[in-house]
């Protein structure tokens, strides 16, 4: 169980030395907290694939706030350096085990085809098995495809939230190695 105040913490702690736009919507803070208790704090997928998937995610879509977040976070979760770089690369079979082969290839038709197909579902079925995580799965995916837009639109501070850019070899997907910010 987590401290009851650990997602607005971690709000106040993106936004920096600025105000949270979420401060003057209490009703959206309130959501984007229990959307931290409900997939990062206290989620039931797997740590470890809930990261890949969700690094996937913020590559395929060039988000690099929430790829500098959620590199922290996947690297205390015992994600390899290597597993990082093979979520980046379109030929990432080698480089990773069946459960996580998976899960990026959820990640990849959250992105391509908006859906998982029933052959990738299945997949992640057996993955999965009990019907709750697997559908809070669907979830992360899809939802992290969902923050991804939003972030990407409001293009938060990478340099004001002392975030690194994309670690850990510092390339974008578009290949920039600095923020535009910086």
């Amino acid at each position: 169980m987590t401290d009851d105040r650990e997602a607005a913490r971690i709000i106040d702690r993106r936004a920096g030395d600025t105000p949270s736009p979420l401060d003057r919507n209490p009703q959206l803070r309130a959501f984007i907290e229990c959307w931290l208790e409900t997939f990062i704090l206290q989620g039931t997928v797997d740590v470890r694939l809930r990261q890949l998937t969700i690094l996937r995610l913020a590559w395929r879509s060039n988000q690099p706030f929430e790829w500098a977040n959620h590199y922290k976070l996947a690297v205390r979760s015992g994600v390899t350096d290597d597993e990082v770089r093979a979520v980046q690369r379109h030929d990432y079979d080698a480089a990773l085990d069946d459960a996580a082969r998976v899960v990026v290839r959820a990640a990849d038709e959250v992105i391509d085809v908006g859906y998982l197909t029933p052959e990738t579902y299945a997949a992640c079925g057996e993955i999965f098995d009990d019907p709750g995580v697997l559908h809070e799965f669907v979830h992360v995916a899809a939802g992290y495809r969902m923050q991804a837009t939003i972030l990407n639109t409001t293009r938060p501070s990478v340099v004001a939230a002392k975030l690194p850019w994309w670690p850990p070899d510092g390339v974008g997907p578009d290949g920039a190695t600095s923020p535009p910010d910086a």
